[in-house]
């Protein structure tokens, strides 16, 4: 099995980086959208809600998390992507697409919107998941990473089917709730939680020069959230919601588990000094257990508090993302420049440390404006406002760092032209 870092299966830099571009770009797609609709919203259930929370999941997890595997999959497992340059593309517009007529569709109330919508967004979805899964599946050695990956690859696959039916169950000949309820559990679970889960059994390590996770959660985790995943399909097709409490409670607890173990591991690291992207996981462990308990209370209530969970649970994973790029991108920068025999390059000096300080501190703000919203919801509009400028800082990061690539890569053009 392969076990280091690989240069030659890379793709190339700007295929991960038109990703996280593009996806930072939705983030101001979901200000704007939340600030206009932030005085209606009551229900998860109404078009606009559905319209934000997906303007943030669509438009900024999943351009995130594509990017990633295809710069990933290839360097940590030495398991390249066949034609990335041709299926990237193909997935990066037909996602776009799909995102932009789902955003409309629910934001005018036009059904054929969503159809158009499901088509595009089916196309990306299904490509990529299968695409990937294949391409995870030809290693000879089954290890915990392999299996880890190829889960979250097959569950992310289901959980579109399921997103596709819900979607095209506007028309009313399904029930759109159920399949709805079956499409969120199965990618938040199966695809968000199970993935950040195979990608920081390596990141952790070795970005953070930490101890790795034991082996019982490396080695089983998926298998748990694989198993409860399939008796919530069955319990909630046949209406049993008596046991899918508890089915929902064990979902969370594993959730639960892996956060306090990712503390545990980042707290007692070798290199213990400040850091950044460390403090970004704390902030998103904290809010992925509070959802996770808020959840499980939330079986035993007879009042909806799915909003609430549904704010923690998004700024959890949110912040997990956004520590992830801030590791991810300089580390590819520096990656890719030394691929191509430039090794003047400094890592630290791809996004400046006080840049990011700048959009995690406007993040934050945003973050307690949020919480004193419970007052007022005229807090909850200077949250919307600091998240954009964050959102508008991180964007400029990121092209700071392409730039820097850029730069870098014509220095050295530049000298190979003046010694000829």
């Amino acid at each position: 099995m392969f076990q280091g870092l690989s240069l030659e299966q890379a793709p190339p830099y700007k295929i991960p980086l038109k990703f996280f571009i593009t996806a930072s770009f939705y983030l101001l797609i979901f200000s704007i959208v939340l600030l206009i609709n932030i005085f209606e919203i009551s229900s998860r259930f109404e078009y606009e809600t559905i319209a934000i929370v997906h303007s943030l999941t669509l438009g900024f997890f999943s351009h995130v998390m594509f990017g990633a595997m295809f710069q990933m999959i290839p360097v940590m497992l030495g398991l390249p992507y066949d034609d990335v340059e041709k299926k990237s593309n193909i997935i990066y517009f037909s996602l776009n697409i799909g995102i932009l007529f789902f955003l409309f569709g629910f934001l005018t109330t036009k059904l054929y919107l969503l159809h158009v919508s499901a088509l595009f967004l089916g196309i990306s979805f299904i490509y990529f998941s299968y695409i990937s899964l294949k391409t995870v599946l030809k290693s000879e050695e089954k290890d915990y990473l392999v299996l880890n990956f190829a889960t979250s690859f097959l569950l992310l696959l289901i959980g579109s089917v399921f997103g596709l039916i819900t979607l095209i169950g506007h028309l009313g000949f399904v029930d759109s709730v159920k399949f709805g309820d079956i499409h969120i559990s199965f990618m938040l679970f199966g695809w968000i939680f199970l993935l950040l889960n195979a990608v920081s059994y390596r990141i952790i390590p070795m970005f953070f020069v930490a101890k790795e996770f034991p082996l019982f959660i490396k080695n089983n985790l998926y298998k748990i959230i694989g198993g409860l995943l399939f008796l919530f399909f069955i319990f909630r097709i046949n209406d049993d919601f008596e046991s899918l409490k508890y089915i929902k409670a064990l979902l969370s607890l594993s959730v639960i588990v892996f956060a306090l173990k990712s503390i545990e591991i980042l707290k007692n690291r070798k290199r213990a000094r400040k850091d950044i992207t460390v403090n970004l996981w704390y902030f998103s462990m904290i809010n992925l257990i509070v959802a996770s308990i808020l959840f499980i209370i939330n079986q035993f209530l007879y009042n909806d508090i799915s909003l609430i969970i549904g704010f923690f649970a998004l700024f959890g994973v949110y912040s997990l993302i956004n520590g992830m790029l801030y590791k991810i991108v300089p580390f590819l920068t520096w990656f890719h420049l030394s691929s191509s025999m430039v090794f003047d390059a400094e890592m630290n000096d791809v996004i400046k440390k006080e840049k990011m300080r700048l959009q995690i501190s406007f993040y934050h703000f945003s973050y307690i404006c949020a919480m004193l919203g419970i007052f007022s919801k005229w807090f909850f509009v200077a949250g919307i406002i600091s998240f954009f400028i964050s959102s508008l800082i991180l964007i400029k990061n990121l092209i700071d760092a392409s730039k820097y690539y850029d730069e870098y890569i014509k220095k050295k053009i530049d000298m190979g032209n003046f010694a000829s």
